[in-house]
């Protein structure tokens, strides 16, 4: 394939699929290679019941939709049927690669068949593991061959095929890494405008919190039950409930939204955040400097709960496990937690995690084409 200067076209397949945590920082990879590298052309591959189906098509690019096939953990009777839905996710995932260059993996169920498909057609994979523990796919993406890069120093540990792992980050979108680099002045700017939007006051503290884009039951329960606590300590509470959840009213010093379309500058405008702890909000909070209690969800191999260590142990965050945060927790602890933000965010910091991440995963797969023969 050639561009319209007669210059060859590599075709690099991104994988990455189900939540915004694993199609983002295939995206931001996708448009530093779009800005960067014309001999570059970015195709994706993904499930119709993930979030890429809205934001890769979105962001202007192809998207290939193969077979979920999640992985089963237990005995079931769709062990019966799992081998064959998998081989033909893998049948369809080889048409969709059919002539790329390098296939970039993100994590997700869609990634083990794509990994397979690529390691059958002899294509190079890179392997990006953003969560401290890395997952399945991606560790299958490894014994296959794959390359494995990382976000967390602690992935290099999961076991040897890890140990050899660069540690790159996560590549953040262009609105965190902009306003992690944003002066004072600026600041203090978008945090007045936000108030004004939201009818805060500025003078007083601000909270922001959201359990993803579907929202967190139990999180929302609790910040619920502790509305009254919220009005008498004079805190004012920003909540995302989640996309398809029914707004609670707002209330002195509390207003609820469905989701943060504008997260990065609502980071910006608080004093503490009160979130889980997926790979990408981890980032995104240090990025900014910004404190936050992190709530892990019990999911997986715990791997929520050793993302949110590192900030831990940088003082970045305190930690309180999901069947702890309770209303009694918030009422004995949230003045102190919220006294902590400020303190952590009074100080100019140079970002905890690497703000490059996207520009050092495009340079690799630049470096992965010109090393093939």
């Amino acid at each position: 394939m050639a561009n319209n200067t007669g210059a060859k076209v590599h075709k690099v397949i991104l994988a990455g699929g189900g939540t915004a945590g694993h199609v983002e920082p295939a995206l931001a990879v996708a448009r530093w290679l779009q800005a960067n590298r014309p001999e570059i052309t970015c195709e994706f591959v993904g499930t119709a019941q993930g979030l890429e189906t809205n934001l890769v098509p979105t962001a202007g690019f192809t998207l290939h939709l193969i077979r979920k096939v999640p992985l089963l953990r237990g005995i079931s009777p769709k062990l019966i049927t799992w081998p064959f839905f998998f081989l033909q996710s893998v049948n369809q995932t080889r048409k969709a690669i059919n002539g790329a260059a390098v296939v970039v993996g993100f994590g997700g169920y869609v990634c083990a068949p794509v990994y397979l498909a690529a390691r059958l057609q002899k294509i190079p994979i890179i392997v990006h593991e953003a969560n401290a523990l890395p997952g399945w796919a991606n560790r299958l993406g490894v014994k296959v061959g794959g390359q494995p890069i990382v976000a967390f120093e602690k992935s290099k540990s999961a076991d040897k095929s890890w140990a050899n792992a660069q540690v790159v980050g996560i590549p953040l979108r262009s609105a965190i890494v902009d306003l992690a680099q944003a002066d004072l002045p600026h600041r203090e700017e978008i945090k007045m405008r936000k108030c004004k939007e939201w009818g805060f006051d500025p003078n007083r503290p601000i909270v922001i919190v959201f359990g993803g884009s579907q929202g967190s039951q139990h999180i929302n329960r609790v910040i619920e039950e502790s509305r009254d606590l919220i009005s008498r300590s004079g805190l004012q509470v920003i909540h995302g409930i989640g996309r398809n959840n029914v707004l609670p009213q707002s209330s002195n010093g509390y207003k609820a939204i469905h989701y943060f379309d504008d997260l990065p500058e609502a980071y910006i405008s608080s004093d503490l955040v009160i979130s889980r702890s997926g790979a990408v909000t981890c980032h995104e909070i240090s990025a900014l400097g910004k404190y936050a209690l992190l709530v892990p969800l019990d999911i997986g191999n715990g791997e929520q709960k050793m993302n949110g260590e590192a900030l831990v142990v940088a003082g970045a965050a305190t930690m309180v496990a999901n069947t702890e945060f309770t209303s009694r927790y918030l009422s004995n602890h949230i003045l102190g937690l919220v006294a902590a933000g400020k303190k952590w965010g009074s100080i100019k910091r140079e970002p905890l995690v690497p703000l490059n991440a996207a520009q050092r995963i495009g340079n690799l797969i630049t470096e992965s084409l010109e090393l093939r023969p």
